[in-house]
């Protein structure tokens, strides 16, 4: 568990870096829109809608949480000795 905070930290921060390298206006042409907006908004954006995005697919193909089996390390047979 601990390796999967640490690349999540890291993660985190290589984010952090792009974006904040990433600061100048851009124009977004998408079919008859056009918007102007700070580089940092749009790919902040993106990545929430990336991040939410993979939880809802993650919570829909979960196969675990459907079929649980329970695994016990103990012998359940009451076979007296």
């Amino acid at each position: 568990m601990k390796a999967k905070i640490i690349i999540l930290l890291i993660l985190i921060v290589l984010f952090t870096i792009f974006v904040s390298q990433n600061t100048r206006i851009i124009q977004i042409d998408f079919l008859f829109w056009s918007v102007a907006m700070s580089a940092i908004v749009l790919i902040s954006l993106m990545m929430l809608i990336g991040v939410i995005a993979g939880f809802i697919i993650a919570k829909m193909f979960d196969r675990t949480s459907k079929s649980q089996v329970s695994i016990s390390g103990k012998d359940q047979t009451n076979n007296p000795k």
